[in-house]
């Protein structure tokens, strides 16, 4: 009777040690301190009950001045007890001059340190002990094109075997933004510029993502988005091995979109007339994953709805020459800084396809 009892009452524990958030994305995320969340284009890793939270930062930023910027974007990291109540930790690499873009950072179980790639001209790689102080790992490196081809995004993968990858969009001579993948170095720090997996099968694509699950490789990426508030889309193509051959999802390639036939969705440049299509007007980073009270992880997409922030200025519609009427994008008292983003779970379904988007003004987790 007593073992039956203590059995009971830890199944109770069990139970109340879980919580249920709320997580908005019809509204801006303000900090414990009732300030912006200043942290766009990044990911959650989650280590030992504790959300990391990375992405670029635009403190003070306006469109004043026109893009490019000489001091931003930087980064910021913040941490939370449960996803909802973010607390500012500062800047994880203060070190590093000039602007920088796009962190990826994996928790690496093996060493017990964290990981970070980040875009600054090239790729530059730092580690930490704590996810919040980082320590460069050495200057400045590139793919196999070399620096005039440029690296757009970061996507990691450590697969099962510890072999780490990193998918990226470039414009090699005769090529304009497509995606590939190249394995890692030993110590995840650096490329060794193996082709993996050829081009993908589309061009003006830009912020892909690598991950796996359920024994099942994931390729997204989507249109070409410099700035804009019009966003782009996600496709998704699938594989069984890291090395392809790469099957585009069929039907709804681009699962931010209507069209369920369109290859590719965007709203910007060569992909202008979707605009409609678009499910929600946001670029999208890639994937968090977080572990849920069930066991399960939910895999969660960060998109950043560019210029929708406080004073965003009427008729601006991009950062880069706003179609030859950079007048129109000029203000002194709209932040960067204040700009709405989607946090976005993936739905998946039996055959591990991943369900078209849908509106999603919040959503709920049970967090363990």
């Amino acid at each position: 009777m007593m073992r039956t009892f203590v059995a009971l009452m830890t199944i109770v524990a069990a139970i109340d040690s879980t919580k249920t958030v709320t997580i908005h994305n019809d509204r801006p995320r303000f900090d414990v301190n009732g300030d912006y969340v200043d942290a766009h284009d990044g990911l959650v890793v989650v280590v030992n009950s504790t959300y990391y939270l990375y992405g670029e930062s635009y403190g003070n930023q306006t469109l004043a001045t026109p893009y490019p910027w000489s001091s931003y974007p930087r980064l910021l990291v913040y941490t939370s007890p449960d996803m909802v109540n973010w607390t500012l930790r500062g800047d994880p690499l203060p070190m590093v001059k000039g602007t920088l873009w796009i962190p990826n950072v994996i928790y690496h179980k093996e060493t017990q340190r964290f990981i970070m790639w980040y875009g600054s001209g090239g790729w530059g790689t730092a580690t930490s002990t704590d996810g919040i102080h980082f320590t460069p790992t050495g200057p400045i490196f590139f793919s196999r094109f070399g620096p005039k081809a440029g690296t757009d995004g970061t996507g990691i993968l450590v697969d099962d075997d510890g072999t780490g990858y990193v998918i990226f969009a470039s414009s090699p001579p005769g090529f304009n933004h497509v995606v590939s993948i190249e394995r890692l170095t030993p110590d995840l720090l650096s490329t060794t510029k193996e082709n993996v997996s050829g081009f993908f099968p589309d061009n003006y694509v830009e912020s892909p993502a690598l991950f796996k699950r359920n024994g099942v490789y994931y390729v997204t990426y989507g249109s070409c988005c410099c700035g804009c508030a019009e966003g782009g889309g996600i496709v998704v193509l699938t594989s069984n091995s890291i090395h392809g051959p790469w099957v585009r999802q069929a039907p709804h390639s681009d699962i931010n979109c209507m069209n369920a036939s369109a290859p590719v969705c965007g709203g910007y440049g060569l992909r202008n007339k979707q605009l409609n299509e678009l499910v929600f007007h946001s670029q999208w980073w890639g994937p968090s994953f977080i572990p849920l009270a069930s066991g399960d992880n939910a895999v969660v997409f960060f998109g950043r709805r560019w210029l929708s922030g406080e004073n965003h200025p009427t008729g601006c519609n991009d950062i880069c020459g706003n179609g030859g009427k950079p007048q129109l994008c000029k203000s002194s008292t709209y932040f960067l800084k204040t700009d709405l983003s989607v946090w976005y779970p993936l739905a998946f379904n039996s055959d591990g396809s991943i369900q078209q988007m849908q509106p999603l003004p919040s959503f709920t987790l049970t967090l363990p």
